[in-house]
């Protein structure tokens, strides 16, 4: 009985220490896969950083532009004012079209 229950608990032990190598080497491949990963996210962040940097210089040039007080443009206002006849155009023509169809349902309708 003795003998019996030192062959499994030497069993036991082999089948552990089996079981922790492949632990160990599954944890290898986990954290080589996860500093790739970091270094894939440290280099986008790095690079984005470094494009938008030049980018940020442009902004502050055209911050400093736009400062400037904008002049009065008489073009500037003639297309906003045509824009907004355009729309007002469009607007009564689409009315005047679905009124149109809403007489003749009620015509048929009837």
């Amino acid at each position: 009985m003795d003998e019996a229950l030192k062959r499994q608990s030497e069993e036991l032990e082999q089948t552990l220490q089996k079981q922790l190598e492949l632990l160990k080497q599954d944890s290898r491949v986990y954290i080589k896969v996860g500093g790739i990963a970091l270094l894939g996210g440290l280099l986008a962040v790095g690079t984005a950083r470094l494009f938008s940097g030049s980018g940020k210089k442009k902004q502050a040039i055209k911050k400093s532009k736009g400062k400037q007080k904008k002049k009065f443009s008489i073009l500037r206002n003639i297309r906003n004012r045509f824009f907004w006849m355009a729309l007002d155009y469009g607007k009564s023509r689409l009315l005047e079209q679905l009124v149109a169809k809403a007489s003749e349902e009620n015509e048929r309708g009837k």
